[in-house]
């Protein structure tokens, strides 16, 4: 239970989203951030970074292009989980540091600055933890956790901030058993539904919402958030996974074999295709094809698997043990 609620901690302080702040003041930084963030949804990942770099070079001395060009980073790694540049990436975020503090130094703008200190540091999380490095990924997503506290008691109006921290809240408490700490898990769900309506935030409130309504068994409450983002991204792999996610835990069989087809479909017409995600679609719908008495269509689905040996050690994620089942289960049907 204690090494599963930390993972679950640092996941959702470090998810391939975006944190973002109150409505930037500038019309222009505005839109091209708006840009750049479509971009990343429609998983278009050259055209945000053009528009993130381009956000940069309009507006140097703000924190913001430099936080969201790491986000799309994160964003594109987690998606293709291929090669990433953390070399780059941590460089982006010491920026995004150095220029938040002089917005912590001035009463007027210290939320803004705690906010893009502590989104840096969820990033952060992110990646240690992606290493193999818990015990960093957890300090630095408890470093978060603060900095967006310290962030809404400068402006308890501070929607961006309820977003992460309600999250913060829900997952800290699945260690609530532990002397000193509170059980905040509604009060974090509250703070995510909060944040849903910011046009900044949606994106990243549904796919916390999806997560967390998950892990509580509230199927249809999960599915109404993915089904909203799906309506308005049909192609994008975080929610199509996140749903079938859900349908996988809810046995709702037809429903997941939708799902999957759609992501194994989206997988594989990406400019660069991750063979994790591809391997675990075409085991999932062997498997349902074997419930469905197709052993002829399901075996095909495993030697498609079988064929991906080339990119194990090449991909985020275990190919290895899915080309494992892949054989144990095509043997069982020939």
């Amino acid at each position: 239970m204690v090494n599963r609620s930390i993972h679950w901690l640092v996941l959702i302080l470090s998810s391939p989203s975006f944190l973002l702040p109150q409505l930037l003041d500038d019309k222009r930084q505005h839109t091209i951030l708006m840009q750049g963030i479509q971009y990343t949804l429609q998983q278009e990942y050259d055209s945000a970074e053009s528009e993130f770099q381009l956000m940069i070079e309009k507006f140097p001395a703000h924190p913001a292009g430099y936080l969201y060009l790491a986000g799309m980073l994160q964003a594109k790694y987690t998606d293709y989980g291929d090669s990433f540049n953390e070399k780059r990436y941590d460089s982006l975020l010491n920026i995004v540091e150095i220029l938040s503090e002089p917005l912590i130094n001035n009463t007027s703008t210290s939320a803004f600055g705690y906010f893009y200190t502590g989104s840096a540091q969820a990033f952060r999380s992110f990646t240690k933890s992606e290493n193999g490095n818990l015990p960093s990924g957890i300090y630095y997503g408890l470093s978060a956790g603060k900095s967006l506290q310290r962030c809404l008691e400068s402006d308890p109006n501070f929607t961006e901030a309820k977003n992460i921290l309600g999250s913060f809240y829900y997952w800290r408490s699945k260690l609530a058993w532990i002397p000193f700490v509170p059980d905040r898990s509604e009060e974090g769900i509250q703070l995510i539904l909060e944040s849903f309506s910011h046009p900044y935030e949606k994106h990243l409130a549904s796919h916390n919402l999806m997560v967390i309504f998950t892990e509580e068994k509230r199927f249809a409450d999960a599915e109404k958030y993915g089904q909203i983002m799906l309506a308005e991204y049909p192609d994008n792999r975080l929610f199509l996974w996140n749903l079938k996610t859900v349908y996988e835990q809810w046995n709702k069989n037809e429903k997941l074999k939708v799902i999957i087809e759609r992501l194994l479909k989206s997988t594989l017409e990406a400019p660069t295709t991750n063979h994790y995600i591809e391997a675990d679609c075409r085991l999932k719908l062997a498997q349902i094809k074997i419930k469905e008495n197709k052993h002829r269509e399901a075996a095909e689905e495993l030697k498609k698997i079988l064929a991906l040996q080339k990119y194990v050690g090449k991909t985020k994620g275990d190919l290895r043990k899915k080309i494992s089942k892949a054989e144990d289960l095509l043997e069982t049907i020939q």
